[in-house]
């Protein structure tokens, strides 16, 4: 698959994404306002979906706890929802919007359960 693809292919949250309303995933204090300000401060970042992280074709964590991408990681298409939702797509996301990779509508459907 398109590694662009690949990393956009998900439209819709998981359901503990903690980018969710309500079933969010309890994260430590202070850890989802981190992802946030780091995804809006840095549109070069990206933030990958959990499932796609701890699953057979996820990378692999050091003894540090640094996380090494396998390449089969996606977005988290909360994140992706939120980022839409505020008007600040990422660099990557726009690259996609204008290889036809991905489109911004991709994830309308999500922005009312995504957090505000």
């Amino acid at each position: 698959m398109n590694p662009i693809k690949q990393h956009y292919r998900l439209k819709k949250p998981c359901a503990n994404c903690p980018f969710l309303k309500e079933g969010a995933i309890p994260l430590s204090r202070g850890r989802l306002e981190g992802i946030i300000s780091t995804l809006i401060e840095d549109d070069h970042s990206t933030f990958q979906c959990h499932k796609t992280v701890h699953s057979k074709r996820g990378g692999n964590w050091d003894d540090e706890g640094n996380y090494e991408s396998s390449g089969h990681e996606s977005m988290c298409a909360g994140a992706a929802a939120y980022l839409m939702k505020r008007g600040r797509p990422t660099v990557g996301m726009r690259f996609a919007f204008a290889t036809g990779d991905a489109a911004p509508s991709d994830w309308d459907s999500s922005r009312e359960v995504v957090i505000d």
